[in-house]
């Protein structure tokens, strides 16, 4: 949500300022938009294959998706399960597991209601997600590439306007026309193919890769918790150590205590 809004009120401010002193219209140019555009589009069908950069628009919905339960939601989750699987057994956890709807942790609770074996686990969990992150870099790449294309464009159709501006104003001084005009226009539109450019690459294409960025990040965190968690889980770890261990992924500040909170709820729950 916070994405969104941010999207919508950099594009708003950005029109307020175009629409202040001459509006908006005037900073709007179809031949300058085509060449950062049209330039940006082809110069991607050239640097990737047609099938990743539709994929894109899959990795896209992520920055706009709600965030994903943090570690300390994890870590609070394998001490819960943790103290259940202590009472009860592990093939207590199947009816959590089927609650769940991270996809790592409920693979990790299966194979490990299954008996698999801890290695294994641990295979399977990382190798998973080596290819995940794998296809989120490829969308981080394409948007940052684009980030870097638009701007190039921009300055290119500005060398244009440039030319086509010179050239009429050598038309217009030999006709006695008034230059000053000419070159005042000229200039204008020859500069809107870079504020285009500058615009796609610093508003959409760059903050679009960053953020692809911090999310494969976050998620890989999450998922070296839940891989930790999961195994210490099928080992019978004591649900303190489950916390204290899970805990030392993450800064003081995230760090989270739950562990006696769950201990004096069983002492309650205790006739």
């Amino acid at each position: 949500m916070s994405t969104l809004f941010a999207f919508i009120a950099g594009i708003s401010l950005v029109l307020i300022a175009m629409s202040w002193e001459v509006g908006i219209r005037h900073f709007w140019d179809l031949p300058a938009f085509l060449i950062v555009a049209g330039g940006t589009a082809s110069a991607m069908f050239i640097c990737f294959p047609l099938p990743q950069i539709m994929r894109v628009f899959g990795v896209l919905r992520q920055i706009f998706r709600a965030d994903d339960a943090g570690p300390g939601s994890i870590i609070a989750l394998f001490v819960r399960l943790s103290f259940k699987a202590r009472q009860q057994s592990l093939l207590s956890l199947e009816e959590d597991m089927k609650r769940i709807e991270n996809r790592y942790i409920k693979q990790g609770l299966e194979m490990v209601i299954d008996g698999h074996p801890g290695h294994l686990i641990r295979e399977v969990l990382e190798t998973e997600l080596d290819f995940v992150q794998v296809r989120h870099r490829k969308g981080e790449h394409i948007f940052r590439t684009a980030g870097k294309l638009a701007p190039a464009f921009g300055l290119m159709g500005t060398v244009i306007g440039l030319v086509q501006m010179l050239l009429g104003l050598a038309d217009a001084s030999a006709a006695g026309s008034n230059a000053t005009e000419v070159l005042a226009r000229g200039m204008a539109v020859a500069l809107m193919t870079t504020f285009y450019g500058i615009l796609l690459s610093n508003l959409f294409f760059a903050p679009i890769a960053e953020k692809l960025h911090v999310k494969t990040d976050e998620e890989h965190l999450n998922t070296q918790v839940a891989i930790e968690g999961i195994l210490m889980l099928q080992s019978g770890v004591n649900p303190r150590i489950i916390e204290r261990k899970l805990n030392s992924y993450l800064s003081p500040q995230q760090r989270v205590k739950v562990y006696d909170e769950y201990l004096k709820r069983q002492r309650t729950a205790t006739p």
